[in-house]
């Protein structure tokens, strides 16, 4: 009986020992009524459903599996414009929301959550407090006034947010926030932002690295990151076979539904027109999931040069693009020699470099 006992002690103890670390989170929810929530996990590459349910009396509750410290997951209530991050630590969480009023919503957790909470806080606070500056330019019509506002805005909120950073660099929530942010921020700044986490680590660290480290080889001065992709004929088409053919190659990315780059192609076209013949070609890298509207644009919009479409986005990750409009400019030798080249940037480049 006693060698039975231990046996089944052992085994207990098996299992306590072999459990995952997992965190639950406690959802209370005003009018929400018969709404799902769903909640999946962040990874750098993905999001990953994990639980899902139904949010009945106003409550609700989900579980997840944790298998890093600082993972990042996603709460979603149906009805709600707004994702909800959640920086779990192997915490329990506590979310208390309205769909009617996003702006009170409040999330229960961790040291990290908290930090999370303050920033997304004051970043809306000081987003209110410039945005009707911005709106009155606009209900008057004052494209001028509207422009130089919206600009001070992105301004002063990259700088309160650059400024957090710095002062909470200890915590990984920080780290979290700069890479959501590492697209809008230059090179030199960025890596500035990570010489200040000193020897704090984080997944989100690791991915902002990456990121410097990719970025770098795109820097003006570097040798292009060669590519093949099909025509709207379905031939290859390799960039270096249009680099080593002309003196000057401009590799555009762009896409159908792209405003900005409609308004831009025109600028494009006249460049093209004025420096074709002193050795100056484009290839369009179009990002287009439909083919129909992809070839309706490059008629529409006078394309005359090479066009390619990155369906699949194997250049656009080679290129880093994270919007469009993007290019690079590459000489005969291969080198990059600028990059984002808008209106009358490119001509002026054109005329410095062909003349």
């Amino acid at each position: 009986m006693r060698k039975n006992l231990f046996f089944i002690l052992i085994i207990a103890l098996g299992l306590v020992s072999c459990s995952k670390p997992s965190f639950k989170v406690n959802l209370q929810c005003q009018n929400c009524e018969d709404a799902m929530a769903y909640l999946s996990k962040v990874t750098i590459d993905d999001i990953i459903p994990i639980d899902s349910t139904s949010i009945s009396n106003g409550q609700a509750k989900l579980k997840a599996p944790l298998s890093d410290v600082q993972d990042l997951y996603l709460l979603v209530i149906e009805g709600m414009r707004d994702y909800i991050p959640l920086l779990p630590e192997n915490k329990d969480v506590t979310v208390v929301v309205d769909v009617d009023d996003p702006t009170a919503t409040n999330v229960t957790a961790s040291d990290a959550q908290a930090l999370l909470n303050t920033f997304n806080s004051q970043m809306r606070q000081k987003f209110d407090e410039l945005y009707p500056a911005y709106l009155e330019a606009q209900n008057n019509d004052d494209e001028s006034a509207s422009d130089s506002i919206a600009q001070a805005i992105i301004d002063e909120l990259n700088n309160y947010k650059f400024n957090f950073i710095k002062n909470n660099s200890n915590n990984f929530a920080s780290h979290y926030i700069l890479n959501d942010m590492k697209q809008d921020c230059s090179l030199d700044t960025l890596k500035a932002l990570v010489s200040s986490f000193g020897d704090t680590k984080s997944i989100y660290l690791d991915a902002i690295n990456e990121y410097i480290d990719k970025q770098e080889k795109l820097e003006i001065g570097q040798p292009f990151i060669d590519f093949t992709l099909k025509t709207i004929l379905g031939e290859d088409v390799k960039l270096s076979d249009i680099v080593s053919a002309n003196k000057l190659t401009l590799v555009d990315f762009w896409a159908s539904w792209c405003n900005p780059c409609r308004k831009e192609n025109p600028n494009v076209v006249a460049a093209y027109n004025k420096y074709h013949k002193a050795g100056f070609d484009v290839l369009g890298v179009s990002v287009d999931q439909d083919d129909a509207e992809w070839i309706k644009a490059v008629k529409d919009d006078g394309l005359l040069w090479t066009q390619v479409r990155d369906a699949d986005n194997s250049a656009s990750d080679l290129y880093s693009i994270y919007y469009i409009p993007s290019n690079f400019l590459i000489d005969q030798n291969g080198t990059i020699i600028a990059k984002g080249l808008r209106g009358e940037d490119l001509e002026a480049k054109l005329n410095e470099l062909l003349k």
